[in-house]
């Protein structure tokens, strides 16, 4: 399996980091724009954003939303947002924060549950299982981990192929079969990490970096 050859080196990093920033001026500006008021959300970038931008890691966001979930859940949506998000749709969860602070009150989530994260504005596959895996949250009793397009891409080449056996018989069904796509990943994400005694937010840190470097490369063999 062709992911054997990287075991060391993901071993040797552990505890990838997965961090992301984004623009405070981004988000005091969104927040300007709302209707109502959003003191959660005002709160969090006065404590936790310095003058230009908001740094967030993942295990950062975990710890803050086990400190105080009302925070956690706006550092799990700005995480999840960093490239932004859109007005009405931000303004719908400042409205429901509460309601998501309720949701998340569970260790594990089950179908009904993700589904019922999935009908919230803004929120597709890639951005609830950042959120999930954010807070520290498992569906169907398998730790949350991230699945983006880039991580989608990777498994499905052919340099992980073998890896994914679950996930590669829905081959290009991210979207058309979301639900599905994400169960058979973590599936095999966590066949993964129980053979190889590798964390889950390693795996899919890992898997993203791969996707990264590979888009990398291409970049530059096309540029050359």
């Amino acid at each position: 399996m062709a992911l054997e050859k990287y075991v060391e080196r993901i071993r040797a990093q552990e505890l990838l980091i997965w961090q992301t920033t984004s623009r405070r001026d981004m988000w005091t500006k969104l927040l300007d724009r709302l209707q109502n008021e959003a003191p959660y959300f005002s709160s969090f970038l006065a404590q936790h954003a310095d003058e230009q931008d908001v740094v967030l890691r993942r295990r950062q966001v975990r710890t803050l939303y086990k400190a105080n979930p009302e925070l956690g859940m706006v550092a799990a949506i700005i995480w999840a947002h960093a490239r932004g998000i859109r007005v009405n749709a931000l303004s719908l969860l400042v409205r429901d924060l509460q309601a998501l602070v309720t949701l998340f009150d569970r260790d594990n989530f089950d179908d009904d549950a993700l589904n019922h994260l999935l009908g919230q504005p803004g929120i597709s596959v890639p951005t609830a299982s950042k959120m999930l895996s954010a807070c520290g949250k498992k569906y169907g009793g398998i730790p949350a981990a991230i699945l983006d397009d880039a991580i989608s891409n990777a498994i499905e080449s052919s340099e992980f192929a073998e890896d994914f056996p679950r996930t590669n018989r829905l081959r290009g069904k991210t979207r058309s079969r979301p639900l599905e796509y994400y169960k058979s990943y973590l599936a095999d994400l966590h066949d993964l990490a129980v053979q190889h005694d590798i964390g889950h937010d390693n795996l899919d840190r890992f898997l993203s970096e791969f996707a990264a470097n590979a888009s990398s490369d291409e970049h530059a063999r096309k540029s050359a």
